[in-house]
């Protein structure tokens, strides 16, 4: 990379106007702009509140009529837990009062847009809570042309996971250990065949439908295998609908493997770094990164990285969601860390009712759950993919287990374009990491933060770095 363009790149301050990140994040119609379908957040009001607000009316009136379904029995175990625990009983009331408290302290037409009635009551009480929450886990996401697209349970904590209260609590070790059994369990129903609700061939057009006219008009299925007559267009559960694959063919790897590193997962650009530190105060206001950190403490692999580059890209509810080996080499050491779920960056500027989320990509690389592995390329030196699961994507997944790499076990041959891993359920947001001195990164990935908002993401398979001085034999 040329002076200029390290001086040009290596702080990338994001555009005074985004689509989302920003204060215009908070629940309030001024300034509203476009919605973009996929993305992880709610950056307009009446995207998540035309969510909710009917999933608790409908919750309400099962009530009323004694048809409401009895809570999971993991959910019943999660809530006694919770009630038997005063100090986490006290976090989830709190979070609940402050999420109400914010919404029933906004605008006037605000408050009308999400309930025509002015009802500002977000999350109706403590049993509210556990019951919607139940209802979550006991039906696969739905299709929709917002935000919302396939994350549910992020729609209904966007608000009270950004208070103080619920800041305190997904940050709580034990509590995500609590936690992870509720995704767990509905992780369990996305594997089973009733989970194939939604892509009914029998009923392509029931609400919510993937294989909707709209959802193929959205190009859920461009390029992905399916069998249109088949049940469930072939797939035998929403998970496995969900980490579908490509046809053959439809993401060759480009470049040269002798000196180029590809990406391996399908994202749209984010962010870009410069001069990557060992160590950085990763939760304060600007966007920093911290290798130690990312690495999870292991110091002798953060090192390899100093004073490198660093990409991080974002992946919707509707990318794929499959990983792909991103040279030829090997992997020295790869691992599954365990994380938080619904954490999100203290003192962001998304403070207080607003969303969890993108502008959070960055910090959540360092606390989220999230698979590492590092490689060896000849040309091109050490490089990382570090792919990190955002709320309910939690699952992170290194599949075939061949190339989970042990400390000090030997490295394991790879060729570009294997497969190497997945995520489930969701969308999701991935790293990479390259050494000081060996690559020159694409000007698409320097320039990362002005094309946050592309219509479709960088293709698998493209050629995202070339090493510095190689030479074509």
């Amino acid at each position: 990379m040329s002076q200029s363009d390290a001086k040009n790149s290596s702080s990338n301050p994001s555009p005074s106007r985004r689509l989302e990140g920003d204060a215009s994040n908070l629940l309030t119609l001024e300034d509203a702009g476009p919605v973009q379908m996929g993305f992880w957040v709610p950056n307009r009001v009446w995207a998540t509140a035309r969510f909710l607000v009917p999933l608790r009316d409908e919750i309400a009136a099962k009530r009323k009529a004694g048809t409401l379904a009895p809570l999971q029995p993991a959910m019943q175990t999660f809530k006694s837990w919770v009630t038997s625990h005063s100090v986490y009983r006290m976090w989830v009331n709190s979070m609940i009062e402050e999420a109400n408290r914010y919404v029933a302290g906004l605008d006037e037409p605000t408050r009308k847009e999400i309930r025509k009635d002015g009802d500002a009551v977000w999350i109706e009480g403590y049993d509210s809570f556990f019951e919607i929450l139940n209802e979550i886990i006991t039906t696969s996401p739905s299709f929709n042309k917002t935000v919302m697209v396939g994350t549910p349970m992020n729609g209904f904590l966007a608000v009270a996971m950004a208070t103080k209260a619920g800041l305190a609590l997904f940050h709580d070790a034990t509590f995500n250990d609590q936690f992870k059994k509720i995704l767990d369990t509905w992780n369990t129903f996305l594997k089973s065949s009733p989970s194939l609700d939604k892509l009914d061939i029998e009923h392509p057009e029931k609400k919510g439908s993937w294989i909707s006219r709209a959802a193929w008009k959205a190009g859920v299925w461009d390029q992905m295998v399916h069998d249109k007559n088949a049940p469930g267009y072939g797939y035998d559960s929403w998970n496995s609908f969900f980490i579908r694959q490509f046809v053959p063919g439809a993401r060759p790897f480009q470049g040269n493997p002798k000196k180029d590193i590809n990406i391996g997962c399908e994202t749209t650009p984010w962010q870009y770094e410069n001069h990557v530190a060992l160590e950085t105060g990763f939760w304060i206001k600007d966007v920093n990164y911290s290798l130690l950190d990312l690495f999870a403490g292991q110091r002798q692999w953060a090192k390899l990285f100093e004073g490198g580059q660093l990409y991080q890209g974002f992946l919707s509810a509707t990318h794929y969601h499959r990983w792909r080996a991103p040279l030829d080499g090997t992997i020295v050491r790869s691992w599954v860390q365990p994380g938080t779920y619904f954490a999100q960056r203290p003192w962001q500027g998304e403070g207080e009712g607003t969303w969890e989320g993108t502008e959070s990509q960055p910090y959540l690389g360092h606390v989220a759950a999230r698979a590492i592995f590092i490689f060896e390329h000849a040309s091109c030196g050490y490089v990382a993919l570090i792919c990190i699961g955002m709320v309910e994507v939690s699952t992170c997944v290194i599949e075939p287990s061949t190339y989970l790499v042990e400390e000090g076990a030997d490295p394991v041959s790879i060729t570009r374009g294997e497969e190497i891993g997945h995520f489930e359920f969701g969308g999701s947001t991935h790293v990479m990491i390259f050494q000081k001195d060996r690559v020159k990164l694409e000007r698409w990935a320097r320039q990362a933060v002005k094309h946050q908002n592309d219509a479709n993401p960088t293709a698998m398979g493209s050629v995202i770095a070339k090493a510095v001085g190689h030479r074509d034999e």
